[in-house]
């Protein structure tokens, strides 16, 4: 169970290195946005002048780079043949800026066609094979492919190339 770090716990709100200190050990479990890192240091207790000052500390030394974070996570959700839709979500959750975000998803923008396709034909094939897929799995399909973060009109070309 994860355990909570309450304001309580923070004995100087407005200490910089007590919270640069924190912010590497947040940074240790996993990369965050700067958005993101800010949260979660304000969240601890510490004041929001303190965890500003951390944050950009942490930039100075390359810890915190929404740019690459946000690549990054494109990229994995690019594999897992997810959409753009699925990928900016997941990145304004993270607190990413919008032109990192922009950034990220306009390099991989010329693979969601693809993406979806394979992803459409990966359904498929668990559903029944290479039989003629019925309506009712196309729907499935459809579904399927718009909870992954496809738009509408690329889910379509998707199913069309099940025919």
């Amino acid at each position: 169970m994860r355990r909570r770090t309450t304001a309580a716990q923070v004995d100087d709100p407005d200490d910089v290195s007590a919270a640069e200190a924190t912010a590497l050990r947040i940074l240790g479990g996993a990369s965050q946005s700067a958005n993101g890192l800010q949260r979660r240091l304000q969240q601890r207790g510490y004041s929001a002048d303190a965890a500003q000052a951390a944050v950009e500390r942490c930039r100075e030394l390359g810890y915190v780079d929404d740019a690459k974070l946000a690549a990054s996570v494109a990229a994995r959700h690019r594999r897992s043949n997810h959409g753009r839709v699925r990928i900016v979500a997941d990145l304004r959750a993270r607190g990413v800026n919008a032109d990192a975000i922009a950034a990220a998803t306009e390099a991989i923008a010329g693979d969601e066609q693809d993406a979806a396709v394979a992803a459409a034909h990966q359904l498929a094939a668990r559903r029944g094979g290479d039989s003629e897929v019925d309506q009712m799995t196309r729907r499935k399909i459809g579904a399927a492919l718009q909870r992954r973060g496809f738009s509408g009109d690329v889910i379509v070309r998707a199913l069309r190339s099940l025919d």
